[in-house]
């Protein structure tokens, strides 16, 4: 009922405000087009085809994971066909974001030489300590793998990208209704509630903002991933049993590990 009422409130907004929701559909899209598949589907595709051919064991899909960031470490994830605590040891430990987020596009935002390699460290650290919490047993894993065809991969990536516009579109649509519903909000609320329903967006509002601990609000909220990020590694990770609400614990554990440890590591290396 709650998933109900949930959409059937923002098909309500939409209506209401059909022009600024298509505005945001069509930023959500270009957004997507623009700065997503351009990277994510060329990666996808190269992960798949090596993960498929190398195998190896769930340490070495984990950096993978780490390496290729959310959605795409959910969907090679998928391959490994985990339940159980191993599924939610795995979604805990992974789910994270682009190194080149943080390295690229947040560093910029911030305008703080060094600020990426900071908040990427933490990030990791973070979702690796939440990791730990989940004692799944270990299972034998199988060193042969199953050569995936070209066109296999090319499918699965593209099927993974129009998931991740769809949820893209959502989450822009989602953020635009909530600030045209509440629209006496303050900066600092705005890019909150930014933050909570698309990251991107979010994150780039709160960097203009500049507060203080500008550092540690940010890595949490790259941790959290926002509502939009976390129905495209639910699409993934449903399979496996963890669905959009223990995803959404997970990753607010995960965002109070690495912001608090984002803290502690501001204040002991004096980074302003």
């Amino acid at each position: 009922m709650l998933y109900a009422a949930g959409f059937g409130i923002l098909a309500g907004a939409m209506l209401t405000f059909p022009a600024q929701a298509a505005d945001a559909a069509w930023l959500g899209l270009t957004l997507w087009a623009r700065s997503v598949a351009p990277v994510l589907g060329p990666f996808m595709v190269c992960m798949l085809m090596l993960t498929s051919r190398v195998g190896g064991g769930m340490s070495f899909r984990t950096v993978l994971c780490w390496l290729c960031g959310s959605p795409g470490g959910a969907r090679l994830m998928q391959e490994a066909r985990l339940s159980g605590l191993a599924a939610l040891r795995a979604a805990a430990m992974t789910g994270t974001m682009s190194p080149m987020f943080f390295l690229g596009t947040v560093e910029g935002w911030l305008g703080k030489g060094g600020s990426g390699w900071l908040l990427l460290g933490c990030h990791i650290a973070g979702a690796f300590c939440l990791g730990l919490c989940f004692r799944a047993e270990r299972r034998k894993e199988q060193s042969t793998a199953v050569p995936m065809p070209l066109s296999a991969a090319l499918r699965e990536s593209a099927l993974a990208l129009l998931t991740v516009a769809l949820c893209m579109m959502l989450g822009c649509v989602s953020s635009r209704m909530a600030a045209c519903a509440f629209p006496g909000l303050p900066p600092g609320g705005t890019a909150a509630m930014q933050c909570a329903l698309e990251v991107t967006a979010g994150v780039k509002a709160l960097a203009q903002l500049n507060p203080p601990y500008a550092l540690p609000l940010v890595c949490a909220a790259c941790s959290f991933g926002g509502l939009s990020l976390l129905m495209q590694n639910a699409a993934f990770w449903q399979e496996s049993g963890v669905g959009l609400p223990q995803l959404l614990l997970l990753r607010l554990a995960h965002g109070l590990l690495s912001g608090s440890l984002c803290l502690i590591a501001q204040q002991l290396l004096g980074y302003g």
